[in-house]
């Protein structure tokens, strides 16, 4: 535990003193290499306030919901009554473009507007890091490593991508090998990475999920999905946090926790 809250440790001064130094111009958004691992961090109602919550009064509406989701269907299939495979893929390249443009700002430490290994590798590391609980020195893939630590966020996307020689686990030599070789594929032949090859990077390296997600909304099994099965999830993740079955996401139901400790008295730092 100590040599890792130690490599934690030189990792994020490493990342603070290249901040510090460089002072980009036009980068405020630049905040070193934990940035890379927000992708995982939102929860299913974050994810509805951002996407749903169209007059921004902090709760989301059944109808609020189902006309955004209506809007983007007929987008993406031109008014058709069935989305395709490729419609649904462009779709959520279109949905998440706006967030990788901000992951590509975040990386880009001095604001050069390119990315250089050391800068697209950073985040990673740190991934690794906090998945080897037990500096081991690897990152176990398995179900449990034995010490009960089964279900850590985004381990099976980890494993996929980065355990070459599949053998349920991924050491930090086979991930070094891995990114360099994802930071060559979206570079080209160049040393660095310009925002369009990343997006691009990004919306291939997430090309897989996207099929996953399509057949498992594609309940019938025929190619295409209709308005009711592309909205199935969110309509049951909205049933979910709707406890009170009025058809309305409130604070409380958004924001539980907070709701809690405010009721308590508490302070949620």
């Amino acid at each position: 535990m100590t040599s890792k809250r130690l490599v934690l440790s030189i990792v994020f001064g490493a990342g603070l003193a290249v901040s510090a130094s460089a002072q980009p111009s036009g980068n405020a958004q630049n905040d070193g290499p934990m940035q890379g691992l927000e992708r995982s961090s939102e929860r299913g109602a974050e994810r509805m306030l951002r996407n749903f919550d169209t007059n921004k009064d902090g709760r989301v509406t059944r109808a609020e919901m189902n006309n955004i989701l209506g809007a983007r269907f007929a987008a993406a299939t031109r008014h058709q009554a069935g989305m395709s495979i490729e419609q649904y893929i462009a779709a959520r390249a279109a949905e998440f473009r706006p967030a990788n443009e901000a992951m590509f700002h975040r990386l880009d430490w001095n604001g050069d507007g390119k990315l250089t290994l050391a800068e697209y590798v950073a985040p990673q590391h740190i991934r690794f890091v906090e998945l080897d609980r037990n500096g081991q020195g690897y990152v176990f893939c398995g179900v449990s490593d034995g010490g009960g630590r089964s279900g850590r966020a985004g381990l099976a996307g980890f494993c996929r991508e980065n355990d070459l020689d599949m053998d349920g686990k991924v050491t930090r030599g086979e991930l070094d090998t891995a990114i360099a070789k994802r930071f060559a594929a979206g570079a080209g032949k160049g040393q660095t990475m310009v925002l369009t090859q990343f997006v691009a990077s990004e919306e291939q390296r997430y090309l897989p999920v996207n099929v996953r997600g399509f057949r498992r909304l594609d309940q019938d099994g025929d190619g295409l999905l209709s308005i009711h099965e592309y909205a199935g999830s969110e309509i049951a993740q909205f049933a979910k946090l709707d406890k009170n079955g009025n058809g309305i996401l409130e604070p409380n139901e958004l924001h539980p926790r907070q709701m809690r400790m405010a009721q308590n008295g508490l302070r949620n730092y």
